[in-house]
Parts: C-alpha cells; sequence; structure tokens
C-alpha cells in the first residue's frame, strides 16, 4: 500500500494576511494555499514542521490523516472565551492534550488505530464538516471529548488508563447527536452501540431554552459595556460570545460551567451494557425486516400468477441482469409459498423451470441459490 498522509489547516475567525500567506509557501512546495486554507498531500515524504505549532501560529483548526492508521484534530481558541479547566477532565497523553499560549488554548487530539485503516482513505471534505465541533467547544458542548475518550479507552487501558478505567464527566445531550459529532463518529469508527451505551446517563437538556440575559445588561458596569462596545466596532471575533458569556456569569452568580454529570462507569462496564444494546438494536431491526418482508410477500400475493409468467419471459431473454432478475422473483415467490403452506406446489414448478433450461449453465449456477 503507497503512503498517504493529508493535512489541512483553516482559519475560521479570520483569514491569512499577505505576510502569513508568504511564510505558509515557504513551509512546503506542496501547499495548496488560500486566504483561509492550506492543504499538504503527501504520497511520499512528510511534512517537515509540526503541526502544532503552524496551526498555533496562523490557523484555527486542523484535520489529519495518515493510511496507516492515524487521526488527529487540533483546534485553537480565544483564551478570552475558553476556560482550559473545561477541557481538563478529558485529559489523556498522547491522545488529548491541552496546551497554552499568552493568547491561545489549543486543543489536541489524536488516535491511533494500531491495525491501519482499512480501504481507501480520503481526507478531503472531512473538515468542513467537523469545523461546527469548534463552536460547540467554544460553547461548553464537550461531548466531543466524551466521545473521544470512548474511541482510544479500550486501547489506553492498562497503559496510559487503569486496567478498567472510570469513565470522565458525562455531558448533556449524548443521545441527541448533531451532525458533526455523527460525522466525527463515522471517521474514527466508533462503535455506535458504545455510543449509546454512555448516553442512556447523559442527561437532556434543551438547547436554546435558557432564561433570557437581556435582564442583566445593565448589570454590567460602565467600563464593560464600552469594552464590550469597542469589540463590536473592532469585529473581535466571538464579542458576541464574550458578552453571552458574561451575562451568564451574572445570571449564575459565577463562572460559566458545561453542563454534565459525574462518569462513575467503568470501562467494562459500559462495554457490557454496549453488548446488551447492540443485542436489542439486532432485534429491533430483524422484527423490522421481518415486517417489512411480511407487507412486500403479501403485496406479491394477489400477483402470482403474472409473476410466474414475468419469470418465464424474463429467462427467454437469455441475459445476465434478466437472468438476476428472475432468481430474486423466485425466492419471492418461494417465501410467499413457505408463508403460505404451499412450499410443495412452489418446488414442483421450480423443478418443471429446471428441467426446461437445464441447458443454460448461467441460469442454473443462480437457480442453485435458491433453497427449498
Amino acid at each position: 500500500m503507497s503512503e498517504y498522509q493529508y493535512y489541512e489547516f483553516q482559519t475560521i475567525d479570520r483569514p491569512l494576511t499577505p505576510k502569513e500567506q508568504a511564510e505558509i509557501k515557504e513551509l512546503s512546495s506542496r501547499v495548496k494555499l488560500t486566504p483561509t486554507q492550506a492543504i499538504f498531500l503527501y504520497n511520499y515524504g512528510s511534512f517537515h514542521n509540526k503541526p502544532e505549532e503552524v496551526l498555533t501560529k496562523y490557523f484555527d483548526a486542523m484535520f489529519y490523516i495518515a493510511n496507516w492508521g492515524t487521526w488527529q484534530l487540533i483546534f485553537r481558541f480565544p483564551k478570552a472565551i475558553v476556560n482550559p479547566k473545561w477541557f481538563q477532565p478529558y485529559d489523556l497523553p498522547d491522545a488529548i492534550t491541552i496546551t497554552q499560549t499568552a493568547k491561545y488554548i489549543v486543543l489536541n487530539i489524536e488516535i491511533h488505530e494500531e491495525e491501519g485503516l482499512s480501504g481507501w482513505v480520503e481526507g478531503e471534505g472531512w473538515l468542513p464538516e467537523l469545523l461546527p465541533l469548534r463552536d460547540d467547544l467554544l460553547g461548553g458542548d464537550l461531548r466531543l471529548l466524551y466521545l473521544v475518550w470512548l474511541r482510544v479507552a479500550p486501547t489506553l487501558a492498562g497503559d496510559a488508563l487503569d486496567e478498567d478505567p472510570v469513565e470522565p464527566p458525562i455531558p448533556a445531550n449524548l443521545s441527541q447527536l448533531s451532525p458533526a459529532l455523527k460525522e466525527f463518529i463515522k471517521l474514527v469508527e466508533l462503535d455506535s452501540d458504545l455510543v449509546a451505551a454512555a448516553a442512556l446517563e447523559s442527561p437532556n437538556r434543551e438547547t436554546g431554552k435558557d432564561s433570557p440575559l437581556e435582564g442583566w445588561l445593565s448589570a454590567l458596569t460602565e467600563t464593560e459595556k464600552q469594552k464590550f462596545l469597542l469589540k463590536l466596532v473592532r469585529r473581535e471575533p466571538h464579542a458576541d460570545l464574550q458578552l453571552i458569556n458574561r451575562l451568564k456569569e451574572l445570571a449564575g452568580a459565577g463562572k460559566f460551567t458545561p453542563q454534565s454529570v459525574p462518569g462513575h462507569r467503568r470501562l467494562s462496564e459500559l462495554q457490557e451494557i454496549a453488548n446488551t444494546v447492540k443485542e436489542q438494536r439486532q432485534e429491533r431491526e430483524r422484527n423490522a425486516a421481518r415486517k417489512k418482508r411480511n407487507q412486500a410477500l403479501a403485496a406479491l400475493a394477489p400477483k402470482e400468477a403474472q409473476t410466474w409468467e414475468r419469470v418465464v419471459k424474463l429467462i427467454e431473454f437469455k441475459q445476465s441482469q434478466p437472468y438476476d432478475e428472475a432468481t430474486a422473483l423466485l425466492k419471492d415467490l418461494r417465501d410467499l409459498a413457505e408463508q403460505q403452506g404451499r412450499l410443495p406446489e412452489f418446488s414442483k414448478r421450480f423443478e418443471q423451470l429446471k428441467s426446461d433450461y437445464s441447458s443454460r449453465p448461467a441460469l442454473m449456477k443462480r437457480f442453485r441459490s435458491i433453497r427449498i
């Protein structure tokens, strides 16, 4: 398998300056650059810079994927908005790390699949789907970090974690995942049944149902009002979110904290619950499939004679696709006969068909897939 490494950097809060673009071009001759994006693709060789440092200096988000089994997602947040204490309960060596500079908090998520990634690997198109996760984190929505813990805990247990680690704080609304979170689960191949198991103790909290904050505007000092007005006039990124967070502090008489409940289940407990969730899901799927099949057979019953005629017409085409369609119809007729207790009747007609067209090996091969 050839090597594949894909790096995509994205600005969100502001575009790159011409000077910054010139500096980024010096990083690699392979860069595909715009005022808001830089992409580096390698089928051999590698990026000779530290992605975390490049992001911290120029960008707000980065996505990396390598076909030997690595995913990396990094976000840069303005320190004025995000409290690093939000992320600390989910800190995992080599998986979730938080660093700080004078102006920024950098959240680095890195997941390694020891067996490598199966099938065709494509990096393009993922970061736009995942970018809403940054806004979620800015607003104190920590579901992404809990999902990362779920994904890496089985591989880190006994190494960076205890043999049977206890889950971190459980964020609200794990049972109501956003499109971006669903894309992340798909990307890193996280077991959806394990997510459903974890969600059983995740509190449901309606978004947008907080008490109105307008009434707390009068509680701002004159200095604060002038500060926020100046931020808005300067079009500083996230000035509105800074104001909202300050009003939340006033309304709650304290610092805003993300919604979660203490985690208490061990990884082994979650895995056992996930097995039960999987069995229940599979049973629901089987029942739904049976219901759908019964409905299809009920619709077929009045058209049974015409369907037999259709089978013969299809066979007479002496072509692959009609043969496939005829075989599928025969399977439907076989199931209908079994449902109605008329399987011997079907068997007799089917044996006659096989006798009539026994000189057609391609058709006979398909007929052997029909079990009586």
